[in-house]
């Protein structure tokens, strides 16, 4: 994740409407916070101190941000959590996942090589 300075957000204050007093509806005490780069928006009227307002409103887009961040890092496939290999006895065949490529049981017992090269082709990696 890169680093971040004030440039990248922008702070809104605004004051809150409905019940709750003069207090509420007359002073901008509630936070608004947009990250400009994602677009992750958040915003907290929760307090009556506009200092506490966007602290918490800052903790929320920070979670919101590492979340957003981590998704885009995760990898789309994890391989090691794949079935690689099924082995079919009554059909007396053996299928690679990656490739697709099927073959008799018995050819495998002697040579792994035909299943290893054509899974290499599959996953682009050096023959």
């Amino acid at each position: 994740m890169k680093s971040m300075t004030a440039k990248d957000f922008r702070l809104e204050w605004y004051s809150g409407q409905g019940a709750g007093g003069q207090k509420k509806n007359r002073s901008k005490s509630y936070c608004r916070i947009s990250h400009i780069e994602t677009g992750i928006k958040t915003q907290c009227t929760r307090h009556k101190s506009p200092a506490a307002n966007q602290k918490e409103a800052f903790t929320r887009l920070a979670r919101m941000l590492v979340a957003h961040y981590k998704a885009l890092e995760a990898p789309t496939r994890d391989i090691n959590n794949e079935t690689v290999r099924t082995y079919h006895t009554v059909r007396n065949v053996v299928k690679d996942h990656v490739s697709g490529h099927t073959q008799m049981y018995s050819e495998v017992e002697n040579s792994l090589d035909e299943m290893i090269r054509k899974r290499k082709e599959a996953l682009g990696t050096d023959v």
